[in-house]
């Protein structure tokens, strides 16, 4: 390398690689074979192919849903949210609030962008302590389990993701109303298509509300009638239980 470089370009250099400052070849002295831009674009191809290929890895959903399309969507994704992650494993992280608001942003591609997210990160979290459906009886207050996510979805994005998953020929979508649930079990993550009333009463825990509370929100919505509520909470909460969804809330 030249004389005369600043005393971060270890850091600026850093940066030009990933995408976050504009390449200078004056740091760079050049050889036989490459000028001093190619000595630096090597490094910029290197590790753009392998950011590419590990975004690919996170959303194998979206990838499969877009098709054809998939590549050049995701490299614009790359150079306008260059990694800021020393893992390569949270770079698809803020893909879906970007996908909102472009031109391939289907209602479905967004789902499905947020549903390979909810999977990624669920992977990553941590465990809290399970509890046992007997526990569930006193109505104790509950938080949900770092690994669960939430997902109210109007097309069944979690049947084409795991047709392309298990191999098998992706499905057409199918437009309703889906409430998943997306958590872990051992060192796999599934989803699960939730009652609505069972689903709702989860999504009131998560925003911070008492079980009776949450009981009262999804009446009060009319998402379960006083009959339901009598017969089917009981199996409501041994779900929340035997899936690990739940965890008390202790703080």
């Amino acid at each position: 390398m030249p004389d005369g470089l600043p005393a971060d370009w270890q850091d600026r250099m850093v940066e030009m690689i990933r995408g976050a400052e504009d390449v200078d070849d004056a740091w760079f002295a050049g050889g036989p074979v490459c000028s001093p831009l190619d000595q630096i674009e090597i490094y910029v191809r290197q590790y753009r192919l392998r950011l590419f290929n590990a975004l690919v890895d996170e959303i194998p959903g979206l990838n499969a849903l877009l098709g054809d399309g998939a590549e050049p969507v995701l490299r614009r994704y790359l150079l306008e949210h260059p990694s800021e992650s020393w893992t390569l494993n949270r770079v698809a992280h803020r893909l879906p609030e970007w996908l909102a608001e472009q031109p391939e942003g289907t209602e479905a591609a967004v789902e499905m962008a947020h549903l390979d997210r909810a999977v990624q990160t669920g992977f990553e979290a941590a465990s809290g302590v399970a509890i046992e459906p007997a526990a569930l009886a006193g109505l104790p207050r509950l938080r949900l389990q770092p690994h669960v996510s939430l997902l109210r979805v109007r097309h069944d994005v979690h049947a084409l993701r795991s047709a392309v998953l298990l191999g098998r020929e992706a499905p057409e979508l199918r437009e309703g109303d889906f409430p998943l649930v997306v958590f872990r079990r051992g060192i796999k993550m599934r989803h699960w298509v939730m009652p609505l009333p069972s689903w709702g009463i989860l999504d009131e825990i998560r925003r911070g509300s008492t079980v009776p509370d949450a009981i009262d929100a999804i009446f009060a919505k009319e998402w379960a009638t006083a009959d339901q509520l009598t017969t089917e909470i009981g199996q409501w909460f041994k779900d929340y239980a035997e899936r690990d969804l739940v965890e008390l809330d202790v703080a």
